[in-house]
């Protein structure tokens, strides 16, 4: 176990650096996180002009916006987040970020669907965005204490909302002003700048800083002990069945509006950038101070309170598909994105506080792209697959009855919160220890 002693000096050490670095460079992995949603949610609110131009069908444009882009990201995120327990951490996050952004114009330039699905693999693809969010988690552990991370990744995960807000508002806008194309060009090309300025402004800190050791340690060791931690293995299961009711919902709400509601392309970057974008970054960033502070009694806390949300945003999602009043509709989404928000700041520190330092990259890389390869890989193109089957019956409506799986995913993960909940007191004693 750790002593006080050691516990002491980890404080002095998160004292003695300056708030307004530390939380500079936290602001610009936020920023650059932001991009990395906008770059994957723009594609869904451009799903109706793209699936006209190309003639496809539901199917075709889920496997477009889920497993296009989580494939790749999923088979090299995990070796490349291996290299950043090692590496410099900063110039990973720089390249992976330059590369995915010049990835997303190119998909402005696709001639046929083949040239699009390649540019979207390009996206995910290992040195892109699956390096990007591990390595950036592991610098913020390194910046802020134990008690202090759900609070700092809080602040970090409101980048995923904050980049459907985006995502949702430039590509309404643009599609229908200028033209789908131009909506990838407006995503993509001011990221390459932004990276130059990762580079040359921020450094790579001291690894395990926040910890009284630090002992790097081979890859099958790493797994075994990632393994053996009961409240890592269910929280991960869990998180996987939350994140599918994201990306089923960040894929299909967009041509929901659009067939359910009539909205035009920019009443949908609006509506779903506000009340699914906005309320998602407030709820995340309320679930990041609201668990750093109620947890530090008790660790326990870290998995119960998101439990509680995620469970109560299942019902609300039900009713918001099935409402027929549009008013009551945008209010439950804008709540169902509020609750599910909640949890991914505390699910995000789960991974860097059970795992050694020299384990945080791998073991958010395990995080995110399990939950990612489940769900933005199966959850859109389970529910276009739907769709496709029941049209003939329902018509426009098949879209809602299809997403009410995302009510079903947030209910079950939740479940697995609270049974992990069980264990994790001791697991955080292993990995400080």
């Amino acid at each position: 176990m750790v002593d006080v002693t050691s516990q002491m000096s980890v404080q002095t050490t998160a004292a003695a650096k300056p708030p307004a670095r530390r939380y500079y460079v936290l602001g610009l992995l936020t920023i650059i996180y932001a991009l990395n949603f906008l770059d994957r949610t723009i594609f869904n609110v451009l799903i109706e002009p793209i699936k006209k131009e190309f003639q496809l069908s539901d199917t075709m444009m889920g496997l477009l916006a889920g497993f296009g882009f989580a494939l790749f990201y999923s088979l090299l995120g995990i070796p490349i987040a291996r290299v950043a327990d090692r590496l410099n951490r900063r110039n990973i996050v720089a390249v992976a970020f330059a590369f995915w952004s010049a990835m997303t114009a190119l998909c402005g330039a696709a001639s046929s669907v083949t040239s699009l699905a390649l540019a979207r693999i390009g996206v995910g693809i290992g040195i892109g965005e699956s390096a990007g969010s591990p390595a950036s988690q592991s610098i913020v552990a390194d910046l802020f204490t134990k008690n202090e991370r759900p609070r700092a990744l809080g602040i970090y995960a409101i980048g995923t909302y904050l980049g459907v807000f985006l995502g949702y508002f430039i590509g309404g806008y643009v599609n229908q002003h200028y033209g789908w194309r131009m909506a990838f060009y407006v995503a993509g090309l001011p990221g390459i700048l932004l990276a130059l300025i990762l580079w040359l402004t921020i450094s790579e800190p001291k690894r395990g800083a926040m910890q009284e050791s630090f002992v790097p340690e081979p890859l099958g060791p790493t797994l075994r002990f990632l393994a053996s931690q009961q409240s890592f293995i269910i929280v991960l299961i869990g998180f996987c069945l939350t994140t599918y009711t994201n990306y089923a919902t960040a894929a299909w709400i967009p041509p929901f509006l659009a067939r359910v509601h009539h909205l035009s392309s920019a009443e949908i970057g609006t509506y779903a950038g506000t009340f699914k974008g906005l309320a998602g970054m407030a709820g995340t960033l309320l679930g990041g101070f609201v668990v750093a502070q109620i947890s530090r009694r008790d660790d326990r806390w870290k998995l119960w309170a998101p439990a509680i949300t995620s469970g109560l945003a299942g019902p609300v999602f039900a009713l918001c598909m099935l409402t027929q009043d549009f008013s009551m509709m945008v209010a439950m989404l804008a709540l169902t994105s509020f609750l599910v928000g909640f949890h991914l700041g505390p699910i995000f520190a789960i991974a860097q506080t059970v795992a050694k330092p020299s384990m945080r990259a791998l073991a958010s890389a395990l995080i995110a792209l399990t939950a990612t390869c489940f769900g933005q890989g199966v959850g859109p193109l389970a529910v276009g697959m739907v769709n496709d089957a029941l049209k003939g019956s329902y018509g426009a409506d098949a879209v809602r009855y299809s997403l009410l799986s995302a009510a079903v995913t947030t209910t079950l993960g939740a479940l697995l919160f609270v049974w992990a909940a069980r264990t994790i007191r001791g697991d955080i004693g292993r990995a400080a220890a």
